[in-house]
């Protein structure tokens, strides 16, 4: 077993880091969240509610437009700048710099996080349990079961919310059209978005526990005070 620790610790590097943080969190510390407890299981295979799944995946491909299609496709993206539409045209990386730098801290948090759930689920995504789903983005290889995506939103809105409380209300609504545009994407059920729903705001409330969590949140609450003046 041992022997197989280093092997392991590449293939989830590979798969999940597109950073220098990799399999380390920078707020979660040493917090056990055993999400496995947290999250009820998906729908067993063949239920009434995976079958109700599968024909709101079904019914969302028929029906999605172009502009759904468009920004499906880019909320691909796991940036908390994709929330510049409604926070406004300044919150950009190249202004808040360490903005970007704290929320990609939370991006990987949330990743690390995810990792084991997924795997305990092993959940088929649509197009492997359909072949009439017809994913408009490349094909994940991860579990379906929760969304990694949906988290990730939820969890930067909680956080997003606390540094613009103003614009709580469309932060949120943004993180809802992010997360659901994962089944517009063909690639979750509506359970795994709210399964993701869930681990998102865990996630979220563990980070805020964090003595580096709230220094950094100060960091980038005071720039983003200093670019609105």
């Amino acid at each position: 077993m041992r022997k197989l620790l280093p092997l392991l610790a590449f293939v989830l590097f590979t798969l999940f880091s597109d950073s220098v943080f990799a399999l380390q969190t920078s707020y979660l510390g040493n917090a056990q969240i055993d999400l496995t407890i947290l999250l009820g299981p998906p729908p067993v295979a063949g239920s009434d509610a995976d079958k109700t799944d599968l024909r709101t995946v079904l019914e969302a491909q028929q029906t999605r437009t172009s502009e759904q299609i468009k920004r499906a496709q880019a909320d691909v993206e796991t940036s908390v700048f994709r929330f510049a539409d409604v926070v406004g045209p300044d919150f950009t990386a190249a202004k808040l710099p360490f903005t970007a730098l704290f929320f990609k801290k939370v991006s990987n948090d949330s990743r690390v996080a995810i990792l084991a759930i997924k795997d305990a689920w092993q959940r088929p995504r649509p197009f492997l349990a359909s072949s009439e789903v017809h994913p408009i983005i490349d094909k994940p290889t991860s579990g379906s079961y929760p969304s990694g995506h949906s988290a990730y939103a939820y969890m930067t809105a909680i956080i997003l919310a606390q540094l613009l409380p103003e614009k709580r209300e469309a932060i949120f609504a943004r993180a809802a059209e992010f997360a659901h545009n994962r089944i517009i994407d063909g690639v979750h059920y509506p359970s795994d978005v709210e399964g993701g729903r869930i681990a998102g705001t865990v996630i979220a409330a563990n980070m805020l526990q964090s003595p580096e969590f709230k220094a950094d949140f100060a960091k980038a609450k005071a720039e983003l005070n200093q670019l609105a003046k």
